[in-house]
């Protein structure tokens, strides 16, 4: 790599602060009093910050798509928290505590969608780059899984395509065993072309539909006392709630956006507890702010300082969790049919369950590092930019 040349000037007025250490101020206007013009071959810093120039800023001002390694450990833990509702006993029934597991799990998991979603079409508009890369994504598994259960297990036709069309979650009549959890792919995809579709239209002005459809979803649900459900114009406002978190971290200096940041960055175990309240069912009519109390949890992480939290959430076996995470949401139900799901409760749950678990990560693993990797790098290939042979 050709090392790159610039030459940038810096305000000599520094000071020590009290660790002893030297801090440089720029001004990228202002004329400063004594000025050196330095040439600098730099290669790769990534801890190179200039004060007055925050990483937020320099998001927002060029929308990157870096990783947020700490966004493993949310999509990790919204696996493992479906996982546990479908596959144990969460406490007593009386205290519903699978089902509150279970919004959270997939208040958490919308709400990364949505995040990176709008992130990527931020900085990119283009439908067909966009729509290409996320059927390659969720697809191809997804036709393996319905084939197998709808076809194979079942000889359902209509299971099938009510699954690989994604309008399971609106026609309940046709749902075949093992697959009533694919109502959750027909969300994310309904809100793809929805969200793709008005940004393709409107370049980055289509973000606008991002809030008022939020509003629109939330006045449904007040009207019709509806707190959860399988069908999207009354769910995807957990989706909406993560785009609009996105929104904020990629437009910092926003005055609307400043005050969300100070909360976020403050408020991470305020906002558990309040996403705890609105999954659950003593939560009342809160429950129906658990979209944005879920994107609060995930906005905390992202913009909270440094510390204990941000480091677990980097664990290296969350990251691999993460990396498996939708082929462990496809495949699990799978491994409690037929005997792995029949027995008492000391057999099904000390026997029959460490099974299940094991054969579901054992099938995540093969799948998305052979079916799933094949498909996502052929359309990763495909949407690459052309290299002009006279520019390269």
């Amino acid at each position: 790599m050709q090392p790159l040349r610039c030459f940038c000037v810096v305000n000599l007025n520094a000071h020590a602060d009290a660790a002893g250490a030297n801090r440089l101020n720029t001004g990228a206007y202002a004329r400063p009093r004594k000025a050196i013009v330095v040439s600098a071959r730099i290669l790769y810093s990534p801890g190179f910050v200039v004060k007055g120039v925050s990483p937020m800023s320099a998001a927002a001002k060029s929308p990157s798509l870096n990783r947020l390694p700490e966004l493993d450990g949310v999509r990790a833990a919204s696996i493992l928290l479906i996982l546990a509702t479908h596959m144990l006993p969460l406490g007593p029934k009386a205290w519903t505590l699978n089902a509150t597991a279970g919004y959270m799990g997939m208040s958490l998991f919308f709400s990364l969608s949505g995040f990176l979603i709008t992130r990527f079409l931020y900085k990119d508009q283009t439908l067909s780059t966009f729509m290409q890369r996320r059927i390659a994504r969720i697809a191809p598994l997804l036709i393996l899984y319905a084939f197998i259960t709808a076809i194979v297990m079942e000889q359902n036709f209509a299971g099938f395509a009510v699954m690989v069309l994604y309008i399971q979650n609106y026609t309940p009549s046709l749902v075949v065993p093992h697959t009533i959890h694919i109502w959750s792919l027909c969300v994310e995809f309904h809100f793809y072309l929805t969200i793709g579709l008005a940004i393709a239209l409107f370049g980055r002005r289509g973000f606008w539909i991002v809030p008022i459809a939020a509003l629109a979803v939330m006045a449904m649900k007040v009207s019709t006392s509806t707190f959860a459900t399988l069908q999207t114009h009354l769910r995807v406002d957990e989706i909406l709630a993560g785009s609009m978190l996105a929104l904020v971290w990629l437009n910092p200096e926003n005055r609307f956006a400043k005050p969300v940041i100070a909360a976020l960055s403050k408020g991470f175990w305020i906002f558990v507890v309040l996403f705890f309240l609105s999954s659950h069912e003593i939560g009342g009519l809160f429950r129906h702010l658990r979209p944005y109390c879920g994107a609060g949890v995930v906005g905390s992480i992202i913009f909270m300082q440094e510390n204990w939290i941000r480091q677990l959430a980097r664990l290296p076996i969350l990251k691999y969790i993460a990396t498996i995470s939708y082929a462990l949401y496809v495949w699990h139900p799978l491994t409690m049919a037929g005997w792995l799901g029949e027995g008492g409760r000391w057999e099904l749950y000390l026997i029959k369950r460490p099974i299940s678990f094991a054969l579901s990560f054992l099938l995540a693993h093969l799948s998305t590092h052979t079916l799933e990797k094949y498909f996502t790098d052929l359309a990763r290939r495909n949407t690459q930019p052309k290299t002009d042979p006279q520019k390269a």
